[in-house]
């Protein structure tokens, strides 16, 4: 089974960009908590250590649209998906290994009020309807 559910706020707006047939795709990374007591977290971050998580998120489709639309650098977001890995080989001939989660569903946790043009949107209805 690779499924993979997780909340966190996004690190910085998600950049959305169109293949050439016109679909669109949505990139950003989460930054996810560890779950540590704050004693720990204090601790770790006093040594310069990681105390959250930073996967790789790629939305498709209209869902990848309404992301980057309505999602920001520090809103909340839910993902569920599946784990998706790769490889590439950069110039100098090193090998990168890549790891990302593939969203098949997102799910805003707060919700703007207003886009720019002033409009609410039915937050529900675009992320839960749309067909992928």
């Amino acid at each position: 089974m690779n499924s993979v559910n997780m909340i966190g706020r996004i690190t910085a707006d998600p950049e959305v960009k169109y293949t050439s047939e016109g679909q669109a795709v949505a990139t950003f990374s989460l930054a996810i908590d560890r779950p540590i007591s704050q004693e720990k977290k204090n601790e770790l971050e006093s040594e310069g250590k990681q105390t959250a998580d930073f996967p790789r998120v790629v939305v498709w489709g209209k869902r990848a649209e309404t992301v980057g639309k309505y999602m920001k650098k520090g809103n909340p977001i839910g993902v569920s998906g599946s784990v998706r890995t790769g490889s590439y080989t950069k110039d100098d001939g090193s090998k990168v290994y890549t790891t990302e989660i593939l969203a098949s569903g997102v799910k805003f946790i707060t919700y703007p009020t207003k886009t720019t043009e002033g409009v609410e949107p039915n937050m529900n209805a675009e992320i839960e309807n749309v067909p992928f």
